[in-house]
């Protein structure tokens, strides 16, 4: 397995491991993740080095990325969606996509990194309550599952936390 940063002939490849990794009860209807990952990649907030493809030989096979978001008018990452194809699930790929990108988080001296998602899942790559480090959700009812992972805590913005726009309800 290789990793290294996603680009634009990857795009693709990471919609439909996208599809295949979210696809519900029925494959023919398209997850809301794809359409994410399209407004994703073409707004403003996002940044080629935090777009990262796990291949096997030439395939994509995973993919993770974060996009800025804001803190009080401070930059600050949200990650998701992270995708790896069914049937290279449960072997590591999504473990080796997430310490990639907290590696390059770390060599860009990124403060921290938010998501939301699965606190079972998430824990064991070191988020935890994002409130409980001063950083809010825009929507009270993601509690504990609006997570973040500090890098620096003493640059780390406090505040509401607004993800990129495509995110947004109000874009």
């Amino acid at each position: 397995m290789r990793i290294r940063p996603e680009v634009f002939d990857d795009r693709a490849a990471v919609y439909a491991l996208t599809h295949a990794a979210f696809a519900g009860i029925d494959p023919m209807v398209e997850p809301e993740e794809v359409g994410l990952l399209q407004n994703l990649f073409n707004c403003e907030q996002y940044d080629s080095r935090f777009s990262i493809v796990a291949l096997d030989d030439t395939a994509v096979i995973g993919h993770v990325i974060a996009t800025w978001g804001e803190v009080e008018g401070e930059a600050l990452l949200g990650l998701g969606p992270l995708a790896v194809a069914p049937e290279y699930q449960h072997r590591g790929v999504g473990s080796i996509l997430m310490q990639e990108i907290h590696d390059k988080a770390e060599e860009e001296r990124v403060s921290g990194i938010v998501l939301l998602g699965a606190p079972a899942y998430y824990r064991r790559f070191g988020y935890g309550p994002a409130q409980a480090q001063g950083i809010i959700p825009t929507q009270s009812m993601w509690g504990e599952h609006f997570m973040v992972r500090v890098f620096d805590e003493a640059r780390l913005p406090r505040g509401t936390f607004h993800y990129a726009k495509p995110f947004r309800s109000d874009r």
